[in-house]
């Protein structure tokens, strides 16, 4: 396990008041992992009616650490928020600066982990828009999370930590046998209903596939009763594969899931996660010969090398293709896999696009010029979902048919299409 220490955190500044307005279409940064860059992870947690807390989680590999008074190696890093009633709101309801100051004189490899207190009034939603700034290295990531405070039974009421050291996961995913503890809001003693799924949700279709997938039912495998105790927490142990929804409510949908694909998820480490998303890049034939292989993973191995023609460029165009396999997997995950989704499909396709246009409900991805008539242009939509507020739908059109061929066609002739 990585190494968590304790570092200095200083607050600067604390403000309420009105900015300036922000468009109702804001550009954000593409999903593509680039060097130097920081890759913040956040949790909401509603405290109380009036209060909720905002967990941070910044790996220290990410930062740079100088020496500033020529004795020490340490990290500055400030960590501002605006929240505001709607994305496009001018409005700032509550604003806070936060600097990190840690040393590591032993260049450890840990996280610098915490949080901070937001003022959020129960029963409204807000947009809390995050920016992390490296003050060493000059670079900034920024984030856009919705605080759901509308009632008392949605996924923000309740945060999930590790057994083992009793910090925050930053994850909703588990590996088998994993044990968390699961604290609500609350402090009052009751019955959690736990709703049990295990499905196998099929591939997302091509962007030009008009095709409606079949909606999804409610109705779970199996159900069973947990305890929370007086003092609002309820442990948890995940032993089967699958997702678990967890409800204080069971007339209303709303509640906490947490999910397990496989224990090496996000990553690819296995036969079967090598093969299945070759299905967006072989025939109904190819694919069957190679799930039916006595050894898929040679089998997978000699669908690239055959693309390739070289060892050489099999194992790169390889590493590219699982590469965006694992990224779709940590950023579009939802109740199923990130690359089986609309913008995983997207993704692991075409590579991460050169803009990125988000509004409230609405993922816009541009590759090529903005602009350009050359260009191509998908555009995802916020699904409401009980289980997750990551699942977006492509708007899928006709259009994108030959485009999609080109792309496939580029990854059979051995080429990662968009080169990483």
């Amino acid at each position: 396990m990585k190494k968590r220490i304790l570092f200095l955190l200083v607050v600067l500044m604390y403000s309420c008041g009105t900015g300036s307005k922000a468009p109702s279409t804001s550009k954000i940064s593409t999903y593509k992992k680039e060097v130097n860059s920081i890759h913040p992870q956040f949790a909401v947690f509603h405290v109380n009616d009036s209060l909720s807390e905002l967990h941070y989680k910044i790996a220290s590999k990410e930062l740079l650490y100088t020496r500033p008074d020529a004795i020490n190696f340490s990290s500055n890093v400030l960590i501002s928020y605006r929240l505001v009633k709607s994305y496009d709101s001018k409005d700032i309801l509550d604003s806070s600066s936060v600097r990190l100051v840690d040393e590591n004189n032993a260049n450890a490899d840990k996280y610098l982990v915490g949080k901070i207190n937001i003022k959020a009034l129960y029963t409204k939603s807000y947009y809390l828009k995050i920016t992390v700034t490296d003050l060493n290295r000059n670079t900034s990531a920024s984030s856009v999370i919705v605080v759901e405070k509308d009632n008392e039974l949605n996924r923000q009421n309740f945060i999930i930590k590790s057994k083992e050291d009793d910090i925050p996961l930053f994850r909703n995913y588990l590996k088998m046998g994993e044990e968390v503890s699961i604290q609500y809001k609350q402090k009052k003693e009751s019955s959690v209903f736990v709703r049990y799924y295990n499905r196998d949700f099929p591939l997302a279709a091509p962007p030009f596939s008009l095709t409606e997938p079949k909606p999804f039912q409610y109705k779970s495998d199996s159900t069973f009763v947990l305890k929370m105790s007086k003092e609002g927490h309820f442990d948890f142990t995940l032993n089967k594969k699958g997702f678990y929804h967890f409800q204080l409510d069971t007339t209303k949908r709303d509640g906490l899931t947490v999910y397990n694909f496989t224990d090496a998820f996000p990553e690819v480490k296995n036969a079967d996660g090598m093969l299945l998303p070759l299905r967006y890049i072989t025939s109904r034939d190819e694919f069957t010969a190679i799930a039916n292989s006595v050894n898929r993973k040679a089998a997978v191995e000699k669908f690239w090398l055959d693309c390739t023609g070289n060892m050489d460029r099999a194992k790169e165009v390889i590493r590219k293709f699982y590469t965006r396999v694992n990224d779709a997997n940590s950023h579009f995950s939802s109740y199923i896999e990130g690359w089986k989704t609309d913008r995983g499909l997207i993704y692991l396709i075409y590579g991460s696009p050169g803009t990125i246009y988000r509004t409230a409900n609405t993922e816009t991805w541009i590759y090529g010029e903005v602009n350009s008539i050359n260009s191509l242009q998908y555009t995802f939509v916020r699904v409401n979902n009980p289980f997750t507020e990551n699942d977006f739908s492509l708007e899928r059109s006709a259009i994108y048919r030959q485009s999609w061929y080109m792309a496939v066609d580029v990854w059979r002739q051995g080429r990662a299409y968009l080169q990483d």
